[in-house]
Order: C-alpha cells, then sequence, then structure tokens
C-alpha cells in the first residue's frame, strides 16, 4: 500500500463493494501519482489498463477494445476493474461512452476514468459527455501527500532538508522523483532544479498547465501574487489587465490547483476581516516566480551554485515561511492539540490589518491560535503582542497561544510563557521531530 493514500483506498473500496458495476471519475494535476496509485489499489485484483495516447480515435478504440477483451476473458469471483488513462483524450468520440456502457452491462467491472485535465473535468466534461454523464457513479479529485506521509516515506533523510524540499515540491509525488535523496538539500537544487540539463529547469512550473492559453497572462499574473498582490484590485494595479480578465484567468489558475482563495474563519471580529484573498498554493509555482522567473537572466549568466549562493541564498528561510502553516497544523493535528481539522477547510484569519496563521476552535471553549508565517531565527515579545493585538481584532479574549520560532525565543517571552499556562512555545527543530 503506498504511504499516504489511505482517503483514496477507502474511496475506491466504497465503490468496490456496491452492487452492479460502476463508472468513477478520478482525476488531478500530472506528477501527483495517479497512475502509480491505480496501479498498487489493483495489485492482485483483476483488472485492465488502457493510456490513450496520441493518434486516431480508430486507433484507440480498437487497442482499448482489445485490453477489454483480456479483461472479460480473466475469471473471478470479484468486481474487475478497468482503467482508461487520459480519457480526456478520447472522450468527444461518440463510441467512448457505449463502450464504457455496454462493458459495464456485459462484466461486473468498477470503470475507472482517469485524467490530468482538471479544467475540462471540471468545466467542460459533463457538456462533453451529454446526457451520458448522468451515470457517473462519482469524482475524486486526487490531492497532494502531507508532509508526514513524505517522511515515512524517506525517513532517513534530514528532517530540516526534508521540511525545505517539501516547501519547494509541495507533495507532488512525480516532482520527488527528480530529486535524489542520497544528495543534500544543496545538491539537489543545484543539479536537479537549477542546471539547464535538469527536467524541471526546463519544464518549469508549467510542467501541469496543459490546455491552458495565453501563457504569458498566467506567468504575469503569477508574478504579480509572488510579489505579495493578494487582491484583485492589487492585481489590477500591478498588470495593467482588466479585472474581469484577471478573474477568468484565477479562476482558471485556481481550478488547475496552482492558486488558492483563502477566506477567513467564522470568529467574533468578522467586521475586521478581508473577503478573501488569493494566494499561489502550489509550492513549486511559489518558489519558481519567487526566485527563477524574476531572474533568469542571472541564472542564464551564473552557474547554479553561484545563482544559489546569490540569488537563493538566505532568502531560502523567509520563502518557507509561507508553507510552514501546513506542517504546523499537520503537527497539531498528530499530537492531538487540534481535535479535528477545521470545519470548512477555513484556519486562517485574515484581519484588515493583522492575521493569524491558524486558528481553531477547541472542543474545551475559546480557540487555539498560532503565530507562525514570519518565521525568525529569535521570535520576540512584541511578536507575542502582535499576536494578541490580531487575536483582539479577531474579537477573541479566550485562547491558547502557540508561537514557532525558527530556533529560539528571548528572554522577554520566555519568562511569559512560564508564567501564562496559555502561552505556548515551539522551535522548527520541535515540531519536525514530531514526525
Amino acid at each position: 500500500m503506498l504511504i499516504g493514500r489511505s482517503h483514496e483506498y477507502a474511496y475506491l473500496n466504497e465503490y468496490l463493494k456496491r452492487p452492479g458495476s460502476q463508472l468513477v471519475v478520478f482525476y488531478g494535476q500530472k506528477f501527483l501519482g495517479k497512475t502509480a496509485f491505480l496501479l498498487d489499489y489493483c495489485n492482485e485484483r483483476p483488472f485492465s489498463y488502457y493510456l490513450v495516447v496520441s493518434g486516431s480515435e480508430k486507433q484507440n478504440l480498437d487497442a482499448m477494445e482489445q485490453e477489454a477483451e483480456k479483461l472479460k476473458s480473466v475469471s473471478a469471483d470479484e468486481k474487475k476493474i478497468f482503467i482508461i488513462d487520459e480519457f480526456h483524450l478520447l472522450a468527444k468520440s461518440p463510441e467512448f461512452m457505449p463502450f464504457c456502457f455496454k462493458l459495464m452491462e456485459e462484466e461486473q467491472v468498477l470503470i475507472l476514468l482517469v485524467s490530468s485535465a482538471i479544467n475540462w473535468v471540471e468545466c467542460s466534461m459533463v457538456r462533453a459527455l451529454g446526457k451520458s454523464a448522468a451515470r457517473i457513479s462519482g469524482f475524486y479529485k486526487c490531492r497532494e501527500i502531507s508532509f508526514g506521509s513524505l517522511c515515512k516515506i524517506y525517513p532517513d533523510y534530514s528532517r530540516e532538508s526534508l521540511f525545505a524540499l517539501y516547501c519547494i515540491l509541495g507533495g507532488i509525488p512525480g516532482l520527488w522523483q527528480f530529486m535524489d535523496m542520497g544528495q543534500s538539500l544543496e545538491e539537489n537544487l543545484i543539479r536537479n532544479i537549477l542546471s539547464d540539463k535538469s527536467y524541471l529547469y526546463h519544464a518549469g512550473y508549467g510542467y501541469c498547465l496543459d490546455g491552458l492559453r495565453e501563457r504569458g497572462v498566467y506567468d504575469t499574473i503569477l508574478s504579480a501574487m509572488a510579489k505579495g498582490c493578494t487582491k484583485l484590485n492589487d492585481l489590477y494595479h500591478e498588470t495593467g489587465y482588466s479585472r474581469a480578465k484577471i478573474s477568468v484567468y484565477l479562476k482558471a489558475l485556481m481550478e488547475q490547483g496552482q492558486i488558492e482563495k483563502v477566506y477567513s474563519i467564522e470568529c467574533p471580529g468578522m467586521e475586521n476581516t478581508q473577503k478573501g484573498i488569493y494566494e499561489i498554493d502550489s509550492h513549486f509555482t511559489s518558489f519558481w516566480f519567487t526566485f527563477i522567473h524574476p531572474n533568469q537572466s542571472a541564472l542564464q549568466m551564473m552557474t547554479p551554485e553561484e545563482f544559489l549562493r546569490h540569488v537563493v541564498g538566505n532568502r531560502l528561510g523567509e520563502y518557507c515561511s509561507t508553507y510552514i502553516h501546513k506542517v504546523v497544523k499537520e503537527y497539531l493535528l498528530l499530537t492531538g492539540v487540534m481535535e479535528t481539522a477545521p470545519k470548512g477547510g477555513a484556519s486562517r484569519f485574515i484581519g484588515k490589518k493583522r492575521s493569524i496563521d491558524l486558528i481553531w476552535r477547541r472542543k474545551e471553549g475559546g480557540y487555539g491560535m498560532v503565530w507562525c508565517r514570519q518565521l525568525k531565527a529569535m521570535t520576540t515579545y512584541a511578536d507575542y503582542e502582535e499576536l494578541l493585538m490580531a487575536a483582539k481584532e479577531a474579537g477573541i479574549r479566550d485562547g491558547q497561544y502557540y508561537m514557532v520560532s525558527f530556533s529560539s525565543f528571548d528572554e522577554k517571552v520566555t519568562l511569559e510563557a512560564r508564567i501564562k499556562s496559555n502561552l505556548h512555545l515551539l522551535t522548527l527543530k520541535d515540531i519536525l521531530a514530531g514526525f
């Protein structure tokens, strides 16, 4: 069983146990490991697999029919599985869905329609399939794997280096395959991202953007977001594009899993919150537009070693602060401090003046709050005062406060934590040791 895919296993098990044939769409961006997971799931089960390739509809349909015949010839007491990978390339054929329905009538089968075309599945598939779409049993959008899962996959790799790589690559298994886990963090950055001999150097963030046109527009918007433009009006002034045009492209980027619109958690101080902000959710896209896209001339002029030293350099720690809240959230769930993930996914207070990086309702009453995005070598009492002021803006008086530092805390806040039972201090080392 692949690590980090328990939800996917449970989901498919449910459909495999249902009576009768089932038709499920299983989709997600490239390099998520969808095919590897499905082949692992089907191990020791009766199944057949077909990858739709570039070519005529007839060639694909004939080859797919041959795979279906192989599956029919297999004698089995349990439901069979037929995987059709990148099915969107064949879905427009008027013979495709009838082929699926015929197989479902002839066999007890779970047909898995797999696709990396997120935008097409979520926006165009139903229209393309017409009435046939009504017979789809379920949809599953494959997600990234967690930092905790990566710790289990690479148990011997330095936790600090693994954390940095997670902030750069996210939980995209396919991107991790380009890393050499026998090399240090610096060696991986130099050889497997910044070197012109590496795949990721040439593919860039666009490895998962097949089907999107006007790449330059996306580059402009993402570049502005990497500079800190989080509102539609900010993006309008930075890019010069109309608000209507930006909204269309933001929607497409959200559908591709590149960005997200973040809303504030419901709390007593809702009048002090922003309506919602846009942030780059894809770690590698964020890394690309923070370091590589605005410095491509320097990357051409320098060696990878020089670029890492002079351009990335000390800014890597600041960059990693962007995603530390995800790891902290996992840690708090793992240790039981946070009983369940915040309802609805909202887990931040996004104030007009100040924000709280992670916030949730506690079963015992009140709120838990984490101050971590401004990750510094030493967290100070002034940072604690900022957290208290943010909590006041959120309308929260009774809370448990958690502050995260890269390595240490000043004497005053350390003393405060000894006096007050609701103030907890955590270093990055403490958190990483919990996985």
